[in-house]
């Protein structure tokens, strides 16, 4: 698990963001049903050779590095920002605006419509909802 980080004066965690391995789970078996399509069409065309295997390979290295990896989509939202695993923070005046998308909850921000997202949302409106509501209390 990942501890928690240095809060500023007067700040409180809200909302601890732990990736779902569920909704992990969803994402690679639609992802390793779309790798058919192309598996299966390399291998009527050329039907003698390995080939066929490189597409399902490839997504499942893939599937596998962010397997790997899903620790580092937690994140912590408190009274005042958003803290993301890699001592990122986010202000939550700068959040345009924050709408389920995917897999996960997108947070728009800056002028130049940059974008951040928090993957793997067990309940992703929940989510988005705890980060508004935030939102106005500091507002």
């Amino acid at each position: 698990m990942t501890t928690a980080p240095q809060l500023a004066e007067g700040e409180d965690i809200i909302h601890h963001h732990v990736p779902n391995l569920g909704v992990f789970k969803r994402t690679a078996l639609l992802l390793l049903a779309i790798t058919l399509v192309p598996t299966l069409v390399i291998a009527v065309a050329v039907p003698d050779t390995f080939w066929a295997a490189v597409p399902m390979f490839v997504t499942c290295l893939l599937l596998m590095q962010e397997r790997y990896n899903l620790g580092k989509h937690a994140a912590w939202i408190t009274n005042q920002r958003v803290l993301f695993q890699g001592d990122e923070a986010l202000a939550l005046n700068d959040i345009t605006s924050v709408e389920p998308k995917g897999n996960g909850v997108l947070l728009r921000h800056d002028a130049a419509a940059k974008s951040t997202k928090l993957n793997y949302a067990k309940d992703r409106s929940a989510l988005a909802q705890t980060i508004l509501t935030a939102q106005k209390e500091t507002a």
